[in-house]
């Protein structure tokens, strides 16, 4: 019994590597399109400045793509275990309980993504913007503005640029979840 369910835990965790894995290629590669459309729109920015006619809105987007390409990388980070972390005390520490420490770590790691989730759920309120018959009465009944706000120079609706931050909670979560799951079988990644 208890190999049958040794075997499907490893199988479920193979299924979570493989989709954090995957989702990890497309990252990188969305990560490098959206570092290369900032540097376009800052040599956009010289150039234009330096026909003395800039182009206002260039600064605003590139922030906000650059932002993009950081929460991504950040999910890539959590995926690959790269971010800082201090190890000293896990250096000193025997190799049953180093394991039960980073257990720990990447338990509280989906714990934040838990918290962040709930906090984006609240934020982004889509049983009220569905409920409600339009945009504006959404933001009148709730006093949140996410959907109606433009940027200051672009014109578009902020919302649009505030997606990535589901998208963060989604693939962190994926990839806290993988790690933990890679942990607990008894895999070591680093740290």
């Amino acid at each position: 019994m208890s190999s049958v369910l040794s075997e499907e835990r490893t199988e479920r965790a193979g299924v979570l590597e493989r989709a954090s894995a995957r989702l990890a290629t497309v990252e990188w590669y969305c990560a490098g399109l959206l570092l290369c459309v900032v540097f376009l729109l800052l040599l956009l920015n010289v150039v234009t400045r330096s026909f003395g006619t800039p182009l206002i809105w260039v600064d605003e987007l590139a922030i906000y793509v650059m932002i993009w390409a950081a929460l991504i990388g950040a999910s890539i980070g959590i995926r690959n275990r790269d971010h800082i972390a201090m190890t000293l005390l896990t250096d000193m520490l025997p190799a049953a309980k180093r394991r039960a420490l980073l257990i720990g770590v990447d338990a509280a790691l989906l714990v934040f993504f838990a918290i962040i989730g709930v906090i984006l759920w609240n934020w982004f309120d889509p049983v009220g913007v569905f409920a409600a018959e339009t945009l504006a009465e959404f933001s009148q009944k709730s006093f949140n503005f996410i959907y109606e706000e433009p940027t200051t120079t672009i014109g578009m609706r902020k919302v649009w640029f505030w997606l990535i931050l589901p998208v963060f909670f989604l693939s962190g979560a994926l990839h806290a979840s993988a790690n933990l799951a890679t942990r607990l079988r008894g895999g070591e990644g680093k740290r």
